[in-house]
Formats: structure tokens, C-alpha cells, sequence
């Protein structure tokens, strides 16, 4: 875990950067102070989770104007950008947050998404208690739960119903689209018998292990050989669809 000192930064001091958060961190911070009540400008999320709207009402815009000039006597602050502006409400909630382990309630965190610059900052006392850099590895964030594997086509699926419930199939495949959307479908229809009380999970020709994991983890299915009495597809995954 990162550890960060308390400071006070003058115009006249260097700032000591520490190593950055992870965006995973920062999407945890951001969402626990969202919880907390702690807005006083609204989110951006930039790509797919950092885009912001700005806040039009007129008190929260005033707030925002005289904490900048309160704390840009303190430090440069980017001036290309307004920040998305939190308040601490619970401190005890963010504890296990190096960034935050010597928050107070009433602190503020500005973040700068462009500047890639996040703040903790007491009004109570005019004091600057953190600075980190925002760091958003996006190419590491879209792929890391995506499936790898040395095949260098994609998987074609065949979507058996192992249940009563209708469409269950089409339903399932929607999911599987949504989540990988190169992965082909072969077949729509219905097991063999409809009592499968878990869903499972066959590599068919044991060259898209990764893949079959990678479905059984959405699914929370099991990896499994091919039941007795089921037709086998024409497809390099099946998936039979249980209570």
C-alpha cells in the first residue's frame, strides 16, 4: 500500500509527488464519497468512467470559487480545468485509504481529470494535507478481465437450456455478447433433459480453456466434461444453462 505525509505546501516549496493510485483505487475512493454525500460538484468520468458534468447551482459554484483562491495562495493549481470537489463526510470509512489516512471530516479532495491531480485539502485550518498524481492506465483497465488465449480465432458457442424457463438461451447469450462481443454464436436450444440444477461449462475441444473459465466466472457456472445423453454441438464452447 502507498503511504503519503502530511504537509503543508508553500508557493515556495517543492512538492513531493508519491507514487500514483491505481485507477481501480481512485474508482473506489470516488464512489465511497459519492455514497457518503460528499458532492459538491458533480462526476465527470473520463472514457468509460471518467466523464464530468459540471454542477449549475449557483451556491456550490460560489463554494467552489472561494476554495480555489484559498487554496491556489498555497499551490499552482492547473488552470485549464475546474476540479470535481468532495467532502470528507466519514473519515473512519476511508481509513484503509493511505490517501487518506490523515483526513479529517470536512476535508476536501479535488480532483483534476485532465491534470491527472488529486488534492486533500482543511479549510479549517488552510492546509494542504495530500497531493498524488492520477494515473489511468485505460488499456490495462479494458483488458485485464479480458480472456487470453493462443488461438488466434474466436470461440463459436452453443447455448443449450437446462431449465423450464423459457428464452433462458437467448438471455444468456445476450449477457455473453455483452461482455465479449467476438465471441461467436453456433447454437440456440434446449438440453436434453431440463433438471441441470447448476450451469455448466464444456471446452469442447480443449483449445479455449481461458475462454470456458472466462464464461464460467460471468455465469458462475462449473467447468465440466460433456453430460451423458447431450448431443455434442458443432461449436468449440458449450454452455448448458442450470437453475
Amino acid at each position: 500500500m502507498l503511504m503519503f505525509k502530511t504537509k503543508t505546501i508553500s508557493q515556495t516549496q517543492k512538492e513531493n509527488i508519491p507514487k500514483a493510485f491505481s485507477p481501480t483505487q481512485w474508482l473506489i475512493i470516488i464512489l465511497m464519497l459519492l455514497a457518503f454525500g460528499g458532492i459538491t460538484t458533480s462526476f465527470y468520468y473520463f472514457n468509460k468512467y471518467k466523464n464530468l458534468k459540471s454542477n449549475p447551482n449557483l451556491d456550490a459554484q460560489k463554494e467552489t470559487k472561494v476554495l480555489l483562491a484559498s487554496l491556489g495562495k498555497l499551490i499552482e493549481l492547473p488552470n485549464n480545468e475546474t476540479p470535481t470537489i468532495a467532502t470528507v463526510i466519514d473519515k473512519d470509512k476511508l481509513k484503509d485509504q493511505p490517501f487518506f489516512a490523515k483526513a479529517e471530516n470536512g476535508d476536501k479532495l479535488l480532483a483534476y481529470t485532465k491534470s491527472m491531480k488529486a488534492i486533500l485539502y482543511r479549510p479549517s485550518t488552510n492546509k494542504i494535507i495530500n497531493v498524488a498524481p492520477i494515473v489511468i492506465n485505460q488499456e490495462k483497465e479494458i483488458n485485464k478481465n479480458k480472456p487470453t488465449s493462443k488461438n488466434k480465432s474466436n470461440p463459436k458457442i452453443a447455448y443449450y437450456n437446462g431449465t423450464e424457463s423459457p428464452r433462458l438461451s437467448d438471455q444468456t447469450e445476450k449477457i455473453i455478447k455483452k461482455a465479449y462481443p467476438d465471441f461467436e454464436t453456433a447454437a440456440l436450444t434446449n438440453a436434453s433433459k431440463k433438471d441441470y440444477k447448476e450451469t455448466l461449462i464444456i471446452d469442447l475441444k480443449g483449445s479455449f480453456s481461458e475462454e470456458a473459465t472466462a464464461i464460467a466466472d460471468l455465469l458462475k457456472g462449473k467447468i465440466s466434461s460433456l453430460p451423458e445423453g447431450e448431443t455434442k454441438p458443432d461449436a468449440d464452447i458449450l454452455v448448458i444453462l442450470g437453475k
